[in-house]
């Protein structure tokens, strides 16, 4: 019997391995290519960028340094803060006087939605108030490096009228490869190939047209959201408009983690899916399908060594075998494909080394439990807590605030944006 379903799994984990690569071969067709219209005139609309602050993220100054020197005519930055006593402002208005820039205005927001977070509630306050005359609004996370192209490349896209989100994606090149950074590394590089599949953007670098805003009803989103990205999949779906990817704008993220704080930030971005996306079901689904195989493959080799079954072994020693090709083989064709990307913008990358190559091939089985845990938990969870604020979920996909309390100093790890 053990042996009948060690011969199914294995023919099981062959197929798989064919979807991964069939997913992988639309993914690199994808960024190889822009998938719009290029504009036949430089398409520089007046855009207004949204960057929200709750505490110093790590690489704060680099990101608004990055912001402030744009190679773009016609845009300006509003930063917003939810108290006026969060460190951020502070540190906000030193880097932007440094900088000269005059395109700066800072918002403090004193009314806090109970109905979302307060990420959606500091968007929904940068936006509501903004002059008719701006035809794009840009949003970024602090935990984001932009070039100097950035702006002008996330926006193109909307030149094109079958458009109306453009969005990056991140990257993750950990300055330190400890266990919890590379497990994260592991997760994202398969998770951006399900976001650009299933066009889930990406916040920390998302351009959105005006009509969003008002005939999509973008804003009145917002307001009883959980996450600001998720939330706009309805809004363009209204618009009866797409989202483009942006091949070019992999943003590199080197912040480290630990695994619990993964494990904590993984939850949440599974989270947002769930709450807000149409494609969840076959996120869930597919996370499922991944994992079970390897965890009865697990099982089953234990069975044999327990028993003394060689065949039985052997069996699901090779079905590993086959699983790990088939989803380590695909890293490195999507390592070198991305790299290519950020060299060609003049990033500065780390080597690839054999003993990194070791690390991450060995923690493969490691990411898909802790995934598999986080993403059990999350059909349990209940309340749910970001950046010093707990948050209740509630039936109907309801966010309720339970208590707001102004952002306090943590370590430099709960400061990060993405965690």
């Amino acid at each position: 019997m053990f042996i009948l379903i060690s011969v199914i799994l294995f023919f099981v984990i062959i197929v798989i391995d064919i979807a991964h690569y069939g997913a992988l071969f639309l993914f690199m067709k994808g960024i190889q290519q822009n998938e719009w219209s290029s504009p036949s005139i430089d398409f520089v609309p007046k855009t207004m960028v949204a960057l929200t602050l709750r505490g110093v993220d790590p690489f704060l100054k680099r990101c608004l340094e990055g912001l402030l020197t744009q190679d773009y005519p016609n845009y300006s930055v509003r930063l917003v803060v939810d108290h006026p006593d969060d460190a951020a402002l502070g540190v906000a208005k030193e880097i932007v006087e440094s900088c000269r820039a005059d395109n700066v205005e800072f918002i403090v927001v004193d009314e806090h939605f109970e109905t979302c977070t307060l990420k959606c509630n500091s968007l929904y306050h940068a936006v509501v108030s903004l002059d008719p005359s701006y035809e794009v609004v840009v949003i970024l996370d602090a935990d984001t490096n932009p070039h100097r192209n950035w702006l002008r490349q996330l926006v193109e896209p909307l030149s094109d009228s079958r458009y109306a989100a453009a969005t990056g994606q991140r990257w993750y090149i950990p300055a330190s490869p400890n266990l919890g950074s590379l497990v994260r590394y592991l997760w994202n590089a398969a998770a951006v190939v399900q976001l650009y599949l299933y066009r889930i953007a990406w916040g920390g670098s998302l351009a959105l047209r005006r009509d969003l805003f008002t005939k999509g009803n973008l804003l009145d989103s917002w307001k009883t959201a959980f996450t600001d990205d998720a939330a706009i999949s309805e809004s363009v779906k209204r618009v009866r408009s797409k989202t483009a990817f942006v091949p070019s704008l992999f943003m590199v993220n080197r912040e480290t983690c630990t695994l619990k704080s993964f494990h904590r930030w993984v939850k949440r971005q599974l989270l947002c899916a769930k709450l807000h996306h149409p494609a969840w079901n076959a996120v869930a689904f597919q996370g499922i399908l991944i994992t079970l195989p390897l965890l009865v493959c697990i099982g089953l080799l234990v069975t044999g060594f327990l028993l003394g079954e060689k065949s039985l072994i052997c069996w699901n020693l090779g079905t590993l075998a086959v699983y790990w090709s088939g989803v380590f083989g695909t890293l490195p064709i999507m390592e070198q494909a991305i790299r290519k990307q950020l060299r060609q913008r003049g990033e500065q990358l780390e080597q690839w080394t054999t003993g990194l190559t070791i690390r991450v091939l060995s923690l493969i089985p490691i990411t898909q439990i802790v995934y598999t845990s986080a993403l059990i938990q999350l059909y349990f969870l209940q309340r749910v807590e970001w950046r010093g604020v707990e948050y209740k979920i509630g039936p109907g996909k309801q966010v309720r605030l339970i208590e707001y309390k102004p952002y306090k100093n943590h370590d430099t790890e709960n400061n990060s944006q993405s965690i």
